[in-house]
C-alpha cells in the first residue's frame, strides 16, 4: 500500500556546504526539567528477575485466536483492573 500526499509538496532545500541550516534567529535553549519515575513493588520484582514470566502456551493460544478472528477483549475486566489499580495508587498516597 502506498500513501501519497500530493497536497503538501515542499520545494527541495539546498544548503551550501559548511553552512548550518537555519530558518531565522535561533530560539533560546531552555533547561529541561528532570522527570522522576518510581516502580511499584511488582514492577521492581519483575525487573529484578533475569527472565520475564511468559506463559508460552497462553501466547500461542491468543496468537491463534487473533489469526482466526476469534480474540475478544473483555472490556469489563480491563476496566475493573484499571479501577483497582487506581484505588491502589490512591491508597499508597494517603
Amino acid at each position: 500500500m502506498k500513501i501519497e500526499d500530493s497536497t503538501n509538496k515542499l520545494p527541495p532545500v539546498t544548503i551550501p556546504a559548511g553552512k548550518p541550516a537555519t530558518t531565522g534567529e535561533a530560539a533560546p535553549v531552555k533547561q529541561a526539567k528532570a522527570d522522576k519515575v518510581s516502580l511499584s513493588g511488582t514492577a521492581q520484582a519483575a525487573s529484578a528477575s533475569k527472565e520475564a514470566p511468559i506463559d508460552a502456551a497462553k501466547v500461542e493460544r491468543v496468537r491463534g485466536e487473533i489469526a482466526r478472528g476469534e480474540f475478544r477483549v473483555d472490556a469489563d475486566r480491563i476496566a475493573g483492573d484499571m479501577i483497582a489499580g487506581a484505588r491502589e495508587l490512591m491508597a499508597q498516597k494517603r
